[in-house]
């Protein structure tokens, strides 16, 4: 009897893993990408991601607060639509993960000056 409470645990586990598997194939098949990149929230509190160096401005195209539990340099996956080529660019965002902490310091010194040149950053 111990040896069955102790697989229904794990059974739980293999069961979400794969219904968010099958969920996110089903996203990427409907048009939606998937990034990895760095939470960056502006002056003006507009909530931004940060790709390969390239800042996006996020807007959440759903009615929960996506971006209220991440601080600016926080590794996040995001689920989004396409972006706009502008600068910054901007997508639409369904969904956030938190991967892991982090602060100002992991992202670029590079884009940090571009962004307060541009109004987006006030300086520290």
């Amino acid at each position: 009897m111990a040896r069955k409470k102790r697989f229904v645990p794990f059974i739980a586990v293999i069961l979400l893993a794969a219904l968010l598997i099958m969920g996110f194939f089903a996203a990427v098949e409907r048009g939606y990408s998937v990034s990895v990149g760095r939470y960056l929230e502006a002056s003006n509190g507009a909530d931004m991601v940060i790709l390969e160096d390239a800042p996006v401005e996020m807007s959440s195209q759903t009615n929960r607060d996506l971006f209220g539990g991440l601080a600016t340099g926080d590794k996040i996956l995001v689920l989004h639509d396409g972006m706009d080529q502008s600068y910054p660019g901007r997508t639409g965002v369904y969904a956030v993960l938190k991967l892991g902490d982090g602060d100002i310091d992991d992202i670029s010194p590079a884009v940090v000056d571009s962004l307060i040149e541009l109004g987006w950053l006030t300086v520290p």
